[in-house]
């Protein structure tokens, strides 16, 4: 009876991921565009990213400015601040993933002229949220 329910837990996962396939080639298009929102966690900021081409690699920049003074005295970072990256690809999980020498960036969702996110530079992370410009 457990390996049934165990078996059945396997196959629902597996369903689900099936259907929340994410972000594909086919969002590209939309993507490309300027976004502006804010960055959220412990601290708030605003946020700005910025999708330069609909087709792998994206070349993608984010910069985060309002940036709480204590962070910025923590993290050595200045404001604004501001992450690129040429090597957006789409990942396994249906993301976007962008990687840099400071930090790193990745879109989890695009719905209509939404885009979820978060993004980490040298100690400062936010969850971001953003509508296309």
């Amino acid at each position: 009876m457990k390996k049934i329910i165990f078996l059945s837990a396997i196959a629902l996962l597996c369903a689900s991921m099936v259907f929340a396939a994410g972000i594909t080639e086919k969002n590209l298009k939309a993507l490309k565009g300027t976004w502006e929102g804010i960055g959220t966690g412990p601290n708030t900021a605003n946020v700005k990213i910025e999708i330069m081409n609909d087709t792998e690699p994206l070349q993608g920049k984010m910069t985060f400015s309002n940036i709480p003074q204590r962070i910025l005295q923590k993290t050595g970072l200045s404001d604004p601040t501001t992450g690129e990256s040429n090597d957006g690809k789409i990942t396994t999980a249906g993301t976007v993933m962008f990687t840099g020498p400071n930090g790193f960036f990745e879109i989890t969702s695009i719905k209509g002229k939404k885009l979820s996110g978060w993004g980490y530079f040298r100690g400062f992370k936010a969850d971001i949220t953003a509508i296309k410009k």
